[in-house]
């Protein structure tokens, strides 16, 4: 499956959305969504490193992960320890869709991530009318990451600001990010490198949240991610093809405990 694929999919699906759900509807529901615990504060803790659970039940690299819905397994990644839950809303490839947002947001109080391909303004207005504390921008697809960063704090959302190389760091730092995330996973093939995050790491000043994702399968791989200084670990995959995810998600939260490294 191509990454061009995935992105034309999407662009088809956000015309269908607007014209489902207007702009000016989405500014008259964001009126009556009350604000979400703060995404960023969330995962800033002193020693831990915090783990970012996410519902994920299908992806292009590996198809169906898992039939369960939003309802069955967000109440355990709270009750597991994790910080804040990240839901993928994509529907052609993921499986889900933006409706499992507003759901995350009736059954939980953590802070709620929408992940998404997001090309458009449209897409942070809606995010934040579901329910979101905060959105995933991809530094190489969103056309102005500083537009996009400065409409979320408009929003009172915080972005997450994904990045694969230096380049993009950088561009992420001049912009105002203040949350990046390093994705360990090529969208070229798919394949995953906890090493990127290793190499790239120490180019996120300290005052930055920085944010380590996919890949992650051990709480041996939460220990090698933490003394590389990040302060939160995004999970997907591996909790959610597992039959006992309460007692993964602790598992990975207790190896977080404490482990904390300085950048």
């Amino acid at each position: 499956m191509k990454f061009n694929s995935i992105i034309s999919e999407r662009k088809r699906v956000l015309e269908i959305r607007k014209k489902y759900q207007p702009l000016a509807d989405l500014k008259e529901n964001i009126k009556r969504v009350k604000l979400r615990t703060d995404f960023r504060k969330s995962l800033n803790r002193e020693e831990d490193v915090s783990i970012i659970s996410e519902y994920k039940p299908a992806s292009p690299s590996m198809g169906e992960i898992s039939q369960l819905t939003v309802g069955d397994v967000v109440p355990l990644f709270e009750e597991g320890g994790a910080s804040a839950v990240s839901v993928l809303t994509e529907e052609s490839f993921f499986k889900s869709n933006i409706d499992n947002l507003k759901l995350a947001c009736r059954i939980t109080r953590l802070p709620l991530l929408r992940k998404d391909f997001i090309l458009d303004p449209y897409q942070i207005y809606e995010a934040r009318a579901y329910g979101a504390s905060a959105v995933l921008l991809m530094a190489d697809l969103y056309p102005d990451i500083r537009e996009g960063i400065e409409l979320c704090n408009y929003l009172d959302l915080d972005a997450l600001v994904e990045c694969k190389n230096q380049k993009e760091i950088n561009m992420a730092i001049k912009s105002g990010a203040e949350i990046i995330g390093i994705n360990n996973r090529d969208f070229n093939n798919f394949k995953i490198d906890l090493g990127r995050t290793e190499k790239l790491a120490s180019l996120v000043p300290s005052n930055i949240t920085l944010v380590s994702e996919s890949g992650v399968q051990s709480p041996e791989d939460v220990k090698f991610l933490s003394k590389l200084g990040v302060d939160a670990i995004l999970v997907g995959s591996s909790i959610m093809q597992t039959p006992y995810i309460l007692e993964k998600v602790k598992e990975l939260v207790f190896a977080g405990k404490k482990s904390k490294t300085s950048r």
